[in-house]
C-alpha cells in the first residue's frame, strides 16, 4: 500500500480530565489500549508503518507500543516539542511524505475499508478526503456541508452560523501533501478549525467520503463509557 498514514496522539486529553491520568489513546477497550487496536485495524488494512504524533507522556505511549513489532507493524515515533494542532502536527511531517497520506485521530475505534476509501481518493485530484456520517450530536461535532457532487463546501460548528446540517466529519482524512504547503512551520493549526475551513472557502477541491461503518470517538468519559457498554452487551 502507497499510502502513508499517521497517527495524532498529541493531545493533553484535556476532554478526559479528572476521568483518567493516563494518556486516553492508553485507554483500555476489551482489554488493549486504544492505539493497539488502531494499529490491529492499519495491519489489516494492509500498512506497515505508521507515523505516530505525539506530545504530552509520549514517554508513556512508547513504553506501551514499542518499536509496534509486536503488531507487525513498524512505528516511527514523531513527538512534538510545542503543541502544533493536527494540522501542524502534520505539517511537520513533510519531508517524510510521498504524495497521499491517512490520517486518524488516536482517540478513535475504528472499522473501516481502507481499500474503498483510498480507492475512491485516488479517483479525483483534490487536496484531500474527509470521512464523513450522520452525527446524533452535530451540536459538538465537526460538521461538513457538501454540495450534491459530495464535494466539500464548508467545515464548522453549528454554533459558529457557518454550516448547517447533520454530516459529521470522522476524524479519518487523506490527504495530498499539497494541502500542507500553506501550513505555517509554528504555532498551533488545526485540520478542522483551520484547514479545512479556509481550503473550501477559497474553492480548494475536497471531496467527502461517505460512511455508516464502524468510526467511534471515544475521547470523552461518557462516550468512552458507552461504547465500553455496547461493546459488554455484545459479550
Amino acid at each position: 500500500m502507497n499510502t502513508q498514514v499517521a497517527i495524532l496522539a498529541g493531545g493533553k486529553g484535556t476532554r478526559m480530565s479528572g476521568y483518567s491520568d493516563i494518556p486516553k489513546v492508553l485507554l483500555p477497550i476489551n482489554g488493549q489500549p486504544i492505539l493497539v487496536h488502531q494499529l490491529q485495524w492499519l495491519k489489516s488494512s494492509g500498512f506497515n508503518e505508521v507515523f505516530l504524533c505525539l506530545g504530552h507522556r509520549a514517554d508513556l505511549v512508547e513504553k506501551q507500543l514499542g518499536d509496534g513489532s509486536e503488531f507487525g507493524i513498524k512505528i516511527h515515533y514523531r513527538v512534538e516539542n510545542e503543541a502544533r494542532g493536527t494540522a501542524g502536527a502534520v505539517a511537520d511531517l513533510i519531508d517524510e511524505i510521498d504524495d497521499s497520506l491517512l490520517v486518524v485521530y488516536g482517540d478513535l475505534f475504528v472499522n473501516l475499508d481502507c481499500t474503498k476509501l483510498l480507492a475512491f481518493h485516488s479517483g479525483h485530484d483534490g487536496l484531500a478526503t474527509l470521512v464523513v456520517r450522520h452525527t446524533d450530536h452535530p451540536e459538538d461535532s465537526d460538521i461538513a456541508e457538501l454540495d450534491p457532487n459530495g464535494r466539500v463546501i464548508g467545515v464548522g460548528r453549528l454554533a459558529d452560523g457557518e454550516v448547517t446540517g447533520d454530516i459529521g466529519c470522522a476524524a479519518v482524512w487523506v490527504i495530498r501533501r499539497a494541502l500542507l504547503e500553506d501550513v505555517p512551520r509554528s504555532g498551533i493549526v488545526d485540520f478542522s478549525r483551520d484547514i479545512f475551513p479556509a481550503v473550501a472557502k477559497r474553492g480548494g477541491k475536497i471531496m467527502a467520503y461517505k460512511t455508516d461503518e464502524k468510526i467511534m470517538d471515544v475521547g470523552t468519559p461518557q462516550r468512552y463509557e458507552k461504547f465500553l457498554q455496547s461493546c459488554s452487551k455484545k459479550t
